[in-house]
C-alpha cells in the first residue's frame, strides 16, 4: 500500500481532508528563537519593531512591556522608559525602579505580554506572516538565562514567551478564519486587517 501524505493545514482551516492524505501530523522539531542573528529572532521583545499603544509609539515590544510595570502607578516614569534608547535600556531601568511597578506585576504581567504580541503581530504584516508559516510548530524561547519567559539554561524554563506567541498565532487564524466566513477570503498576501 502506498504511504500516506500527510496534510498539515490546521484543524480550524480545513472542512475536509483531501482524497489521498490523511490527518495524521508529522511531529516537526520545535522552533527556537533568542539570538539576534539566527532566525526568528523577530519574536522577540528586543527585536527592533515598534509597537504603539494607546496612541503611543514604543520602540519595541520590550519598551512596551517595561512600562506597563509603571503606566497605572507612576505614568511619568512609564514615559521615561518609552524614551530609552534601547530596550536594554528600558529593561535596566525597570530593574533599577522594580520598587515602585505596580505590586500586582507577576500576577498581570502573562496578559501585558499578550497585549504586546497582539499588537506588534497585527501591526507588522511580515511578522504575522512569518508567525503564521511556523505552522503548528511549538515556538520555544531559546535564552539560557530566563526560565519564566523562555526554556533556561537547563531547557526546563516554562517558556511563557512561547506559549503566548503560540496561543496569538492561533487567534491570528481564528480572525483569518472568520475573514473567510464573510466573504474575503484571506490570500497569503500581507495587508492590515
Amino acid at each position: 500500500m502506498e504511504e500516506p501524505h500527510y496534510y498539515d493545514a490546521p484543524d480550524s482551516m480545513v472542512s475536509h481532508v483531501p482524497e489521498g492524505f490523511s490527518r495524521e501530523r508529522v511531529v516537526e522539531a520545535p522552533i527556537r528563537f533568542y539570538h539576534r542573528h539566527q532566525q526568528y529572532y523577530e519574536f522577540t521583545n528586543f527585536a527592533n519593531y515598534a509597537v504603539s499603544y494607546n496612541g503611543r509609539r514604543y520602540p519595541t515590544g520590550e519598551h512596551l512591556f517595561q512600562a506597563f510595570k509603571f503606566m497605572d502607578t507612576n505614568p511619568r516614569l512609564a514615559e521615561h522608559i518609552r524614551g530609552l534608547r534601547s530596550p536594554r535600556e528600558a529593561l535596566r531601568e525597570a530593574t533599577r525602579l522594580r520598587s515602585q511597578q505596580r505590586s500586582d506585576w507577576f500576577d498581570v504581567n502573562v496578559g501585558f505580554m499578550e497585549i504586546i504580541l497582539r499588537a506588534k503581530f497585527s501591526q507588522h504584516p511580515y511578522l504575522r506572516r512569518k508567525l503564521l508559516d511556523t505552522g503548528n510548530r511549538e515556538l520555544l524561547e531559546d535564552s539560557p538565562v530566563d526560565s519564566f519567559w523562555g526554556i533556561g539554561a537547563d531547557g526546563q524554563g516554562s517558556n511563557e514567551l512561547g506559549k503566548a506567541l503560540m496561543r496569538v498565532r492561533d487567534e491570528i487564524r481564528v480572525e483569518i478564519e472568520r475573514e473567510g466566513v464573510r466573504g474575503t477570503a484571506y490570500t497569503g498576501r500581507d495587508r492590515d486587517w
